[in-house]
């Protein structure tokens, strides 16, 4: 059994926190910080008692999500609702995670990454999963068709974003990409408790394309730099 480290010191829940930036996204958009973290916060604060690591715990938040998706795929309501729970819990220990790792100081490159890494896998697992299991309640062949062409053009975005990033050559965000997952997993839970997938997977189909078209126009002409001309010979 894991106890509590020699020499460990009490843990700092605004130290935990990521240092507030300016932001206009709608107040509705902040579940994150006042909802999620609050919680996520409760999680670290035990972890931090103990010799549990951030990877641990993302690791742990991974499988949980992962486990939480497999219920949906028998297409009931009390599937439905056990992975909506399970999902959303595994939401609070990645946000932990970081709250453990910035307390105690023990945030490194390689957590960061592995962190993002299961973050993309297991938002493409709840999803398709997600989009399975009410076409096996539903019987909706076409509508789930449309879902899973969906489901590709979010995957598009992901990638358009992280291509984004790296011709800007961002280190760090703003921090939107997380309030955005925490109010999707947020989402889940709710439409999921009320067995209506359909009405989140269609809300859902409408935010890749928008952000699509959204960063092409901004990438190539709101934000495009002018060109370098090469000096003549």
């Amino acid at each position: 059994m894991m106890g509590q480290p020699e020499n460990a010191t009490p843990f700092d829940y605004q130290k935990s926190l990521k240092p507030e930036k300016p932001s206009n996204l709608p107040r509705f958009y902040h579940v994150d910080r006042y909802i999620n973290r609050p919680l996520a916060g409760l999680v670290a604060k035990a972890a931090a008692r103990t010799s549990l690591t951030p990877n641990h715990i993302t690791v742990a938040g991974f499988f949980v999500g992962a486990a939480g998706s497999a219920f949906y795929l028998g297409g009931t309501h009390r599937g439905f609702i056990i992975a909506g729970l399970l999902i959303y819990f595994s939401t609070i220990l990645d946000g932990a995670d970081g709250m453990l790792a910035r307390a105690k100081d023990l945030g490194t490159r390689y957590g960061a990454y592995l962190d993002l890494y299961l973050d993309r896998v297991l938002d493409c697992l709840v999803l398709g999963a997600m989009v399975t299991g009410y076409y096996h309640q539903s019987g909706r062949l076409g509508f789930y068709i449309l879902s899973l062409l969906g489901l590709t053009a979010y995957m598009l975005m992901t990638v358009v974003y992280y291509i984004e990033r790296e011709w800007k050559m961002m280190q760090t965000g703003s921090g939107a990409g997380g309030q955005h997952r925490g109010l999707v997993y947020l989402g889940i839970l709710a439409f999921s408790l009320a067995n209506r997938l359909d009405i989140l997977i269609a809300i859902l189909l409408c935010v890749p394309p928008l952000n699509i078209v959204y960063r092409f126009i901004r990438f190539w002409i709101v934000q495009r730099p002018p060109e370098r001309l090469e000096p003549r010979a």
